[in-house]
């Protein structure tokens, strides 16, 4: 690939970043394509260069400089022509033979794309004929996109594209299914970066303005090699992105509405340390080709054909930012230093329940191209990640993408821990940790499973202190322990909570301890694995005080314009905005109603608890109101019908003193959670 790159872009002035992008946790990512086979086709491959196939009826169709002849005087090398290869019955490739006479000229031609019917043809092609320069521009040779039609002998009116230029490069065309469109590759201005991807539009035989594709596929990098899935996947190489290194192979949904989903990566076996490009598949898209210079080849760039029975499965690769965590004493605000850090990822598993886990490395650097590198943990989880220096700071590379838990801990301390979610932190404002000094009565608890005795991680932890009627919330660590500093001469009510268990509860209290400045408890969690969750919403009172009846989508009287009703059964766990349809039932009954009615439009409007910032919370609720509506739809109700809002922490059904934010006064508990965590629905036409 590199050789292919500097041929088609070097003599058209540019010059191709070698830079490899920052190797990868690969062990995350690689296994995603476990049944996918991936065969050297060395029927088709020499020790030249063999690269972009493309469909061409029973036939492979691919580029390859291993003929005898004219050779390009700045590189050395044969022109690229076309070659054409029979696929037999069972899929193996036969010898190829050049593809067509009026199609391989005298310089380069370039990655080809063909529509269903077979008769038309676009491909690139040096902007020369003959050997002699078309571009008027002295020393320069552009890349430009030509069209053919089949003709009786071969293929004929070969014609340049009207949206070519002298002053940049089109090249690598690929057809949509039915041939209105075409995704392409550039360096005209205005990109994002070197090369970028665009699409033009067919329309009364003539191919629009090209517009570029945004910055959901481009990067600073270059974008190439597109290939239009039946499916509406979009498969391209980009080497601005994080990958496994050179070029790598990457997919894009489209969403229907003209605008695309995030590009993942196709992982490994597509991608390797080398380049990877040029990707085509079958319809079912099981089965297809790609190009790759891998070691293990024949020649210089070679193809690579793949049977992936499940399918294609793109990886996400992270995308790291650097947090600054400053530890100080509470007391007199100075920094804390030799602090140790310990981050835990939140996680929510198939049942909806939350826990942490210790990050699965020991640290995230930069690499010198600024790309993150992951090292994998091999040491014992009771190591840090990280210790405060001097100045109470240390520095953590974290997924913008999610969502943690940093505890720290020095001795003459109590345990601290805080709450912090990158991508609400968009100024990148230090994480304060404030400490408080152990000069109290020492608390340590340990939470246990009643029925085998091992510790119970991720246990929310309550301890009331009954006279001052305050609250404080922790929770356990992977060892099942808390710690917590209890003032002296006070009783107290511990109560343990976790998704899964019956809740439990002790009393300590710190009355006559006599200079013992430290004591323990121990609480037993009995399983309960159909802990039932409340699915009736509290009515609130009417003015005269009595219970007001609630609006029921099971009343055909309350159907009025105007009337909201709360989905009960809908429930949505902390942070997370999956549906679970087993627990929809309103949502269910809403969608039948709305289809006897054709006329019906309502509302859906999410609201979350307090929990984490206003921002994040408003997006969050978005998101789970867009996949009501998604719900909806999927049962056969008209999205048109459904209009959706997120109001995030706004409006709770129940007003308490959250995080700091005040509130009514009365500590939230996880009851007063779950009331306000909730999703509307409101009739706007019947």
């Amino acid at each position: 690939m590199k050789f292919y790159l500097t041929l088609l872009m070097v003599g058209f002035l540019f010059v191709l970043n070698a830079q490899h992008p920052a190797t990868t946790n690969r062990h995350s990512v690689a296994h995603q394509n476990q049944k996918v086979s991936i065969y050297n086709e060395t029927t088709i491959n020499s020790k030249a260069y063999d690269f972009s196939p493309a469909f061409f009826g029973d036939t492979l169709v691919f580029l390859s400089s291993k003929h005898a002849g004219p050779r390009d005087p700045r590189t050395g090398q044969s022109f690229f022509d076309f070659y054409y290869s029979p696929i037999g019955p069972n899929g193996s490739l036969r010898s190829p033979k050049p593809f067509s006479l009026n199609l391989n000229s005298a310089a380069h031609e370039g990655p080809a794309s063909f529509d269903l019917s077979e008769n038309k043809v676009y491909f690139t092609r040096n902007s020369s004929q003959s050997g002699v320069d078309l571009s008027a521009d002295a020393g320069v040779v552009r890349m430009k996109i030509f069209e053919a039609t089949s003709g009786l002998l071969d293929w004929e009116q070969v014609s340049p594209l009207s949206f070519n230029s002298d002053a940049y490069n089109c090249m690598h065309p690929a057809l949509s299914e039915d041939g209105n469109f075409m995704v392409f590759s550039s360096n005209r201005p205005g990109g994002k970066g070197g090369y970028d991807l665009y699409v033009s539009r067919r329309m009364d035989g003539r191919w629009s303005t090209p517009m570029n594709l945004g910055g959901r596929i481009n990067t600073t990098g270059n974008e190439f090699f597109p290939f239009f899935h039946q499916s509406g996947t979009l498969f391209f190489a980009s080497n601005g992105y994080k990958g496994y290194g050179g070029i790598d192979l990457y997919m894009v949904q489209g969403k229907g509405d003209g605008s695309w989903a995030e590009a993942v990566n196709l992982g490994e076996p597509f991608n390797s340390e080398a380049d990877d490009f040029g990707l085509i598949m079958d319809q079912e898209g099981k089965q297809g080709y790609f190009t790759s210079s891998r070691e293990g080849g024949v020649g210089g760039d070679d193809i690579y054909s793949f049977d992936a029975p499940d399918g294609i499965q793109g990886v996400v690769f992270p995308d790291y930012k650097t947090t600054i965590i400053q530890v100080f004493s509470e007391q007199s605000d100075s920094p804390v230093s030799g602090a140790e850090i310990k981050i835990y990822e939140r996680i929510i598993d198939s049942n909806g329940e939350i826990g942490y886990n210790r990050l699965p490395r020991t640290s995230v650097q930069m690499g010198i191209d600024g790309k993150a590198e992951i090292d994998q943990r091999s040491e014992d989880l009771e190591e840090p990640d990280e210790v405060s220096n001097r100045e109470g700071k240390a520095y953590i590379m974290l997924d913008v993408s999610k969502a943690y838990k940093i505890k720290v801990e020095k001795r003459g301390f109590f345990p601290a821990e805080e709450f912090h979610i990158p991508a609400d932190n968009r100024f990148n404002k230090p994480v304060e940790v404030p400490m408080r000094r152990d000069d109290c009565i020492t608390l340590e608890g340990v939470v246990k499973d009643a029925s085998t005795g091992d510790p119970v991680p991720g246990v929310t932890i309550f301890i009331f202190n009954q006279e001052e009627k305050r609250r404080r919330t922790l929770s356990t660590d992977e060892r099942g322990i808390f710690k917590e500093c209890l003032p002296d001469g006070y009783r107290f009510t511990i109560e343990a909570r976790r998704i899964g268990y019956q809740e439990a509860e002790t009393q300590v209290q710190t009355i006559n301890r006599r200079g013992n400045r430290s004591l323990g408890t121990s609480i037993e969690l009995v399983p309960d694995p159909t802990t039932p969750r409340s699915s009736q919403q509290e009515a609130p009172p009417s003015p005269s005080g009595s219970q007001a009846e609630v609006p029921s989508l099971d009343r055909r009287s309350d159907m009025k314009v105007g009337n909201r009703f709360v989905l009960n059964s809908l429930q949505f766990e902390f942070a997370s905005a999956k549906l679970q349809e087993a627990a929809a039932t309103d949502l269910d009954h809403l969608a039948t109603l709305m289809k006897a009615n054709s006329r019906m439009k309502v509302e859906l409007s999410a609201f979350t608890d307090c929990i984490g910032g206003e921002e994040y919370n408003r997006r969050l609720s978005l998101k789970r109101a867009e996949a009501a509506r998604d719900f909806l739809a999927r049962r056969g109700v008209n999205a048109d019908r459904i209009l959706v809002f997120g109001y995030g922490e706004s409006n709770p059904i129940v007003d308490c003193d959250c995080e700091g934010k005040g509130g009514g006064g009365v500590p939230c508990t996880e009851e007063m959670h779950a009331k306000n965590r909730r999703t509307e629905v409101a009739i706007t036409q019947k």
